[in-house]
């Protein structure tokens, strides 16, 4: 029996001839691979404005601003409680925390006032001034203005909840235009409000 190989992998073809010697050791194990697909963890909640009132839905000074529906959370990443308007984060971590508002402060005078013409809405944990996302702005005319705001905040205590408040010293009214006046029937072109929280890690 010939103990010759032949090898047809190079542009030349050759032939080993000679004994196959004994399998060696298994070598080390190598570093590991790169890490798999990353899946993000993120939840989509929205208000509608369903032209119940003219003037908008108020919200008093240091209320709570009303998260009425979870669009989507396909990893069960937040609880949220439509009665109570707040929200509970199921798992511990770093979160991004992005809202939009629409919104103009009950206006009680001609001139602008600048101590009381505000629209400042915040992001924080219940009974707490723990506002490490928000925004504010000076609001002429009593005209609604879109307010956003982005930033990260440290979730410890899964028991904990959270709102968005009108930080404001007077009434806010969320408000936008009319779906019968837009050129779309999707209630997410007028939404009064929308958050938007995506998990970061721990």
């Amino acid at each position: 029996m010939s103990n010759c190989i032949n090898n047809n992998d190079s542009k030349k073809p050759i032939v080993i001839c000679g004994a196959r010697g004994p399998r060696g050791a298994r070598g080390p194990i190598g570093p590991p691979g790169p890490a798999g697909v990353n899946i993000v963890r993120a939840a989509y909640m929205v208000t509608y404005n369903d032209d119940t009132s003219a003037d908008g839905i108020a919200v008093e000074s240091l209320g709570r601003l009303p998260i009425d529906r979870m669009e989507l959370d396909p990893t069960n990443l937040i609880t949220l409680d439509t009665n109570e308007e707040t929200i509970k984060f199921n798992t511990a971590g770093h979160y991004k925390i992005e809202f939009k508002i629409s919104a103009y402060p009950s206006v009680n005078g001609v001139d602008f006032d600048p101590t009381t013409d505000i629209v400042s809405v915040g992001f924080r944990q219940l009974d707490t001034d723990n506002v490490y996302v928000g925004t504010g702005e000076w609001v002429f005319n009593g005209e609604a203005v879109e307010l956003s705001a982005t930033g990260i905040i440290v979730v410890t205590d899964t028991n904990a909840l959270y709102e968005l408040v009108n930080l404001g010293p007077s009434t806010i009214y969320l408000n936008t235009p009319s779906i019968k006046d837009i050129k779309s029937k999707s209630y997410f072109s007028n939404s009064l409000v929308t958050l938007v929280v995506t998990y970061l890690g721990i």
